[in-house]
């Protein structure tokens, strides 16, 4: 199976919308969704009308839980609660019932997603450490964990014979192409594809993932895609100067 892994669209269509440009000329059997598809950005709407057009797996973040208000906004930063109001407002009925749907983790064959962490899906927390992708790689029970949360790409890779943890990707020529071990070798993967919205690690082009489980690789890929046209928008709509602005350094 090839798997297009998308995380942390945050409504921003101009990315979204290069980034499945791209695929279009790739073999996808599958789309996955990390979640946070709406929050910061100007077009909630039609972000999650591209993902029902693709027939995405998708899971719930943090975003989609504020909106749902299943999450209080005032455990959020200031922009990122004015913009789930905002998003609020802007979504009809059926946005919010696809929405309602979305599980907090799911399976999809060989692949599992969540946003943040299987430890605790709920408490949406940032793996960023090594000691997080351990415990989520001892609770995953398949070969692949797909994460998002942090906009930042990575690639943590266990050996469940040895249970220490065997390699951590990190930078982008070691993630243009990684080799991964077969399930039978008892090496499971903890991968964030980073963010097609908002990227922060310092790439402000859209970041996503291909997972080819046959062929035992993963790619992580950058596309440009016009951030200005999506901080006008931004701009446009009221939301904090800071959304518009931080698109163009990658942080």
């Amino acid at each position: 199976m090839r798997y297009a892994i998308l995380s942390d669209i945050h409504s921003n269509l101009e990315a979204l919308s290069a980034v499945l440009d791209h695929l279009a000329s790739e073999r996808i059997d599958r789309y996955l969704c990390l979640g946070d598809a709406v929050g910061y950005g100007a077009d909630p709407e039609a972000c999650l009308g591209r993902l029902r057009a693709c027939r995405a797996v998708s899971v719930c973040g943090n975003h989609e839980w504020a909106c749902l208000g299943k999450l209080d906004v005032r455990w959020l930063n200031e922009a990122a609660r004015t913009a789930i109001l905002w998003t609020r407002d802007r979504l009809g009925f059926s946005d919010l019932d696809v929405l309602r749907r979305w599980p907090l983790v799911a399976t999809e064959e060989a692949v599992t997603l969540v946003h943040g962490s299987l430890s605790h899906p709920d408490r949406f927390e940032y793996l960023v450490d090594l000691a997080q992708a351990v415990d989520t790689a001892k609770a995953c029970r398949t070969a692949y964990c797909v994460v998002g949360h942090t906009h930042v790409p990575v690639v943590f890779e266990y050996d469940c014979s040895t249970r220490q943890p065997a390699r951590i990707l990190s930078s982008a020529g070691e993630l243009a192409e990684v080799r991964l071990a077969q399930p039978a070798d008892g090496m499971r993967y903890v991968i964030n594809p980073g963010s097609v919205g908002q990227p922060r690690d310092g790439d402000p082009r859209a970041s996503f993932a291909i997972l080819d489980t046959q062929a035992g690789t993963l790619t992580v890929r950058r596309v440009a895609y016009d951030i200005a046209g999506a901080q006008r928008k931004i701009r446009e709509a009221g939301l904090p100067e800071l959304l518009a602005h931080r698109l163009a350094v990658g942080r």
